[in-house]
C-alpha cells in the first residue's frame, strides 16, 4: 500500500469519527479529530454564511442535541456518508481536503443533504480537521 493510500485511510477514518461525534454529542471524540482553531461555515436555507468556532459547536450543537436526547430518550440521529467525492492530499502529507456528500436522518427521517468540504492539516504528527464548509439542503 503506498503511502498515499494509508493517508486516504487515515483521513476516512477522521470523517467516520467526526460524524459519530456529532450522532452522538461525544465532546472528547469531536476534539480528537477537530483543530481547536479551526471554523465551521455553514449556508443557512436562505444561503447566509454562519461561522462556527469550536466553542459555537460544542455550546450549541452537542448541548442541542444532549438536551433532545434528555427530554425524549427515543431521540435519533444520524449521520450516512453517502459518497466521498474525492480525498485529497499534498506530496508532503501536511494537509489534504475532502468533498463529502452525506445525509442527516433524525427520529428515523431524512431532514437534509448536506455537500461538505473538509480541510485537514497534520498537527503534531496526527490528521484533524481545519475546517469545514458545508452547504445543506433540506429535502
Amino acid at each position: 500500500m503506498s503511502s498515499s493510500s494509508v493517508e486516504i485511510k487515515k483521513l476516512h477514518e477522521i470523517l467516520r469519527t467526526f460524524h459519530e461525534a456529532q450522532e452522538t454529542a461525544n465532546e472528547k471524540l469531536f476534539l480528537q479529530v477537530w483543530h481547536p482553531e479551526a471554523r465551521r461555515f455553514g449556508f443557512g436555507s436562505n444561503n447566509e454564511l454562519y461561522i462556527f468556532s469550536t466553542e459555537d459547536i460544542l455550546s450549541n450543537q452537542f448541548q442541542g442535541i444532549k438536551q433532545a436526547k434528555q427530554e425524549n430518550p427515543g431521540y435519533s440521529l444520524s449521520f450516512f456518508i453517502k459518497r466521498i467525492r474525492n480525498i485529497d492530499v499534498d506530496p508532503d502529507h501536511l494537509i489534504a481536503s475532502a468533498t463529502v456528500e452525506w445525509q442527516m436522518v433524525s427520529m428515523g427521517r431524512a431532514v437534509g443533504v448536506h455537500y461538505t468540504y473538509y480541510h485537514f492539516v497534520k498537527h503534531n504528527g496526527k490528521w484533524v480537521i481545519a475546517n469545514v464548509t458545508d452547504c445543506g439542503k433540506v429535502i
